[in-house]
């Protein structure tokens, strides 16, 4: 069960990730590599480190938006 919520979690992640223009660059931490939207796609779908930093942050941010949302309503 809990690698199906990891998988769905990855899903979401990568499909938000599309969303970015392919040519944008993002840098992560205090690495000065960027990472595209395909590299990010790609750190996501083989599950490295980076890609699990990936997945926690968009979903760090989707609850703190929720939370907001809830908030000001």
């Amino acid at each position: 069960m809990k690698n199906n919520l990891i998988e769905i979690k990855k899903e979401i992640v990568i499909e938000r990730l599309r969303q970015i223009p392919p040519k944008v660059s993002i840098a992560f931490g205090m690495s000065s590599e960027f990472m595209s939207r395909d590299d990010m796609i790609e750190q996501v779908k083989k599950d490295t480190e980076i890609g699990k930093r990936i997945v926690e942050i968009q979903f760090t941010y989707l609850k703190a938006f929720k939370k907001d949302s809830l908030m000001s309503n």
